[in-house]
């Protein structure tokens, strides 16, 4: 029994000297230093600039030109040649409007006309036989120029009825209502059967080979902008629908309601269709400038969500620092926060970086 005791105890013994080697060892893991390695790498400074202040305005695309088609003339729309979306050429007929009445009008100054030319005739033909009773002093002239005033109030006759004539054919060609120049149907304000009023708009013709973006800018900032300078457009419902041009028009008064000012730019052609009348863009538009910090764009380390950049201390080791960027500025990005803008960061290296390294070689 003795000798069993003396076993276990030996045992016992035993297995505590190995756990107290075992933690004793892990107490030399937990506090023993890592040790960076030396790695080539290129650096470069944290800056500190001046860059435009600019604030988002809300904009929605327009065709640079829209054509209001109207009518002059009363009456019942009786036929409608075009829908909404069609492409139509200068000349293609857009609507019908009835003529019934005109068509009247028409004949009834026809007739004018023919008995205008008739009185006329005979009035030339008298005019002549009195012309030779003069000369062979068969009448006076008294009656001579009496003859002569007939024949030529019977000329200014015809010229009165063709001129009703014409005024009626005028008004027919308002009647059938042409396109007045190419362009894609937009809109009809009317429908078959609808009572059309002079300048009544019928159909809304959009120019869409060029588009423009109109913008909404606050009170505060629209004196600061100006013609000429360069907006950011962001079409957000496409891909790659990013575009930098040039304020062409400020409008300087105010929209009543909304109490804000528009300001124009043009896309460009639109030659593929791609950009449509009433897309929604986000506009950045720069009123001023101010103070930021930037930092290359090949300096930004992207874990994730996450933006840092490797930070180098004096004495060449690196250290990453999460930042919070902003806007891009050219090949630069904007730090709002992280950095104070004179930090020596990491641009370039030769293997990866891991927190403790050392940078030789410095640019």
């Amino acid at each position: 029994m003795a000798k069993t005791n003396a076993i276990r105890n030996a045992g016992l013994a035993l297995v505590m000297a190995v756990a107290v080697a075992v933690a004793g060892c892990g107490k030399q893991d937990d506090t023993a230093q890592r040790v960076g390695k030396d790695v080539r790498a290129e650096t470069t400074q944290a800056r500190q600039a001046r860059i435009p202040r600019l604030v988002t305005a809300t904009g929605s695309l327009e065709p640079e030109r829209t054509v209001m088609v109207s009518t002059r003339m009363m009456g019942w729309v009786t036929r409608i040649h075009v829908q909404e979306g069609q492409t139509v050429a200068e000349g293609d007929p857009l609507v019908s409007i009835d003529d019934t009445d005109l068509r009247a009008r028409k004949s009834q100054a026809e007739a004018g006309v023919t008995e205008a030319e008739a009185v006329l005739a005979n009035a030339q033909k008298n005019a002549e036989r009195f012309q030779r009773l003069y000369e062979e002093k068969s009448v006076s002239k008294q009656q001579l120029d009496d003859v002569l005033t007939g024949r030529d109030r019977a000329a200014a006759g015809v010229e009165m009825a063709r001129a009703g004539l014409r005024e009626v054919e005028v008004h027919l060609s308002y009647l059938d209502i042409t396109a007045p120049s190419g362009g894609v149907v937009a809109r009809r304000m009317v429908e078959e059967g609808d009572m059309a009023n002079p300048g009544m708009p019928l159909i809304s013709l959009e120019h869409t080979g060029r588009i423009k973006v109109v913008a909404h800018l606050g009170e505060r900032d629209v004196t600061s902008v100006a013609e000429g300078d360069t907006l950011t457009v962001d079409v957000t419902s496409l891909e790659d629908a990013i575009y930098r041009v040039p304020i062409a028009r400020v409008i300087t008064a105010a929209n009543p309601g909304s109490r804000t000012y528009d300001i124009e730019a043009c896309l460009g052609e639109n030659s593929d269709g791609r950009l449509r009348s009433g897309m929604f863009a986000r506009v950045s538009v720069p009123v001023g400038e101010r103070d930021a910090v930037l930092v290359p764009e090949a300096s930004i380390v992207r874990r994730g969500q996450l933006a840092g950049v490797w930070v180098v201390d004096e004495g060449g080791i690196v250290h990453l620092r999460w930042i919070r960027l902003g806007h891009p500025v050219g090949e630069d990005v904007e730090v709002i926060a992280g950095l104070g803008g004179d930090e020596t960061i990491v641009l370039s290296a030769t293997a990866p970086l891991v927190e403790g390294d050392k940078v030789v070689n410095e640019s």
